[in-house]
């Protein structure tokens, strides 16, 4: 099969595969993950017996602002996997006087748990009816596939109450073997397996991150989605287009 007529905002394009961000494009990129680091950050200082310099010093090298609940969309919060993540929380708890490997441990036992725990139903609210834009964007013809920096249990339970698991072809998560996100070895590679040119592929992403891996890639659109954890200004300059809900990218006869 060729490549799919599709209309993206504004914009009309061919393509074949449309890889996705998870967290900020299908779901709501603040209601799981801002939440679950105070909760981790707070059993951190409880036990460690440390004060809210410890909670500010972490949030900021984080990136994330307790007091709006927002979510900095450069920072490793908004786009590192589990294991950077992981040495992020240790390295500030040595920083308030713990050694290596108490940091390492309380860290694996306190705070891994947080984040990477099955998210709740109350957790994942979908941006947008994401099934049915996938439904028609399948029917349609387009492969569709998911590359996060989530770890992949967390990952497959979420797009199991998305109902979008059966629509997917591949998907690419930060605790896979082999590389991941923002490495562009995951868009050449989700493309050469199915011996697609790079201009066949759509990746949509609501961080700098997704965007320039896109850019760097060589992809045919780079679309940026609002609402996640990049601002507009931040997406901006690396998006072809901007969204405000993967429902607006669908197939059409136009082209």
């Amino acid at each position: 099969m060729g490549s799919v007529p599709l209309k993206v905002s504004h914009q009309h394009i061919h393509a074949r595969y449309i890889v996705f961000d998870k967290d900020g494009t299908l779901i709501d990129f603040h209601k799981i993950w801002g939440p679950r680091l105070v909760r981790g950050a707070l059993k951190l200082k409880d036990i460690c017996a440390l004060d809210n310099n410890f909670l500010d010093h972490l949030y900021r090298a984080l990136g994330y602002d307790p007091q709006t609940g927002q979510t900095f969309g450069q920072g490793p919060l908004a786009t590192a996997p589990l294991h950077q993540f992981a040495t992020i929380v240790a390295s500030v708890l040595f920083q308030f006087g713990l050694n290596w490997d108490e940091a390492c441990q309380l860290t694996k036992s306190h705070m891994s748990p947080e984040m990477t725990a099955a998210p709740s139903d109350d957790e994942i609210i979908a941006r947008g009816n994401v099934r049915s834009a996938f439904e028609a964007l399948s029917n349609a013809g387009c492969l569709l596939g998911i590359a996060t920096t989530d770890n992949r249990a967390a990952t497959e339970s979420a797009i199991a109450r998305l109902g979008i698991g059966g629509l997917l072809l591949d998907i690419r998560c930060g605790d896979d073997n082999g590389p991941v996100k923002p490495d562009i070895a995951v868009l050449l590679e989700l493309a050469a397996s199915r011996s697609l040119p790079l201009s066949e592929l759509i990746m949509v992403g609501d961080t700098v991150s997704d965007l320039a891996m896109a850019k760097d890639a060589g992809v045919g659109l780079s679309v940026g989605i609002l609402g996640g954890a990049g601002s507009e200004s931040q997406l901006r300059p690396y998006a072809d287009v901007l969204i405000e809900s993967v429902e607006e990218i669908t197939p059409t006869e136009l082209g």
